[in-house]
């Protein structure tokens, strides 16, 4: 039988799941409100985040959170790079985005499997330890995991509803022509849009690693759980994408807690079949 404990736990560390899926699914919904495109190199962005991280703090004693703020603005610029160099030169070709980032992808694994091999590696613990609260134990790693996406998240609010630039993604996201005619440079919005869901993913890459096990197959599943936020939250919408992510990181921890991990592997596919057929549009999607 299943104890009350249990579920709480499993809720808190769903929960913190959903934090770094909110970190991917951010990324992958501003790139393609912005730019109309799917970025399937997306993940591998996720795992190159979290391997710096390993490379900085384990393998040449970086602290953890300096590790992941250099990371978070290695993987930017990074970003920046893809965007001038492999997306913009492509612009309105949308088979040739998909070969291009697919080739992206798999090029970025070879590289992380050449300077790290295939081993299953770790992060050190966000914060190592946990603490009680009425007899239920909870890991300070997962809670840190869950500020921190919740911190970024409001962070970026912020920047798109009062900052000039944000407001100019928001513009070119709602209508990209009418921003056009108000003299907001497209190319401008695409590289910022670019480098903002790249530090976002290297972070959620980095939350998952101190969580769970890095490898270099890492960013495939973490895409597909950042379409399936994008599915449920609705495309374009940044409050959609908080509550897909939480919704899922919740479901997936209370499913494998109560009916085991394979019938937790299958929630995302269930969640999107479901949300497909009674809303298409997603919670919070807009026309």
């Amino acid at each position: 039988m299943i104890s009350g404990q249990l579920i709480v736990q499993g809720l808190i560390s769903g929960l913190s799941l959903g934090g770094t899926y909110i970190l991917i699914g951010l990324g992958l919904t501003l790139i393609l409100s912005v730019m109309n495109i799917m970025q399937f190199a997306h993940g591998e962005i996720y795992m190159l985040g979290a391997f710096t991280v390993y490379f900085l703090a384990v393998q040449h004693g970086v602290p953890l959170y300096a590790a992941i703020l250099i990371s978070m603005i290695t993987t930017s610029v990074i970003g920046l790079i893809i965007e001038r160099v492999l997306l913009r030169p492509l612009k309105g070709r949308f088979l040739n985005y998909i070969c291009v980032t697919t080739g992206l992808s798999l090029i970025l694994q070879v590289a992380v499997i050449t300077g790290f091999g295939l081993a299953v590696k770790q992060v050190p613990n966000l914060w190592p330890g946990s603490f009680r609260i009425l007899d239920i134990s909870i890991a300070r790693d997962r809670l840190t995991a869950l500020i921190i996406s919740l911190v970024l998240t409001l962070v970026l609010s912020i920047f798109l509803k009062r900052s000039k630039y944000g407001l100019a993604l928001v513009a070119s996201a709602q209508n990209r022509e009418g921003a056009l005619l108000q003299g907001i440079n497209p190319n401008l919005m695409s590289a910022l849009v670019v480098a903002i869901g790249s530090g976002l993913a290297a972070v959620g890459g980095a939350l998952g690693g101190g969580i769970f096990n890095l490898d270099p197959y890492m960013g495939g599943t973490a895409f597909l759980k950042g379409i399936t936020i994008i599915v449920i939250g609705g495309m374009g919408s940044v409050t959609g994408t908080v509550i897909g992510g939480l919704i899922l990181g919740v479901a997936e921890s209370l499913v494998g807690t109560i009916l085991g991990s394979q019938m937790a592997s299958a929630i995302p596919l269930i969640m999107v079949i479901i949300i497909l057929i009674v809303r298409p549009k997603g919670l919070f999607g807009h026309d």
